[in-house]
């Protein structure tokens, strides 16, 4: 599986990910998983839904498509 490395996070991002884990009951690495992995998956929406607007294809804006939202995720053991 790939390895990401962040490097030179802002005191506020590094302090803002351990509240929102410890809130959530994950650790900031399954918190930053969780975050990094629901943010592309918006972004990539948001550029279907763009080029087919662009290219005068389907309107995918239009098709639900429901976000789940991390606290509805199973926990990691």
């Amino acid at each position: 599986m790939p390895v990401l490395t962040v490097r030179a996070l802002d005191t506020d991002t590094y302090d803002g990910l351990k509240a929102v884990a410890s809130a959530n009951g994950q650790s900031m690495e399954s918190m930053a998983r969780t975050m990094l992995r629901d943010g592309v998956r918006r972004n990539r929406r948001w550029a279907m839904a763009k080029a087919a607007d662009l290219s005068g294809g389907p309107e995918l804006a239009d098709i639900e498509t429901p976000y789940v939202r991390s606290f509805d995720l199973p926990r990691e053991a």
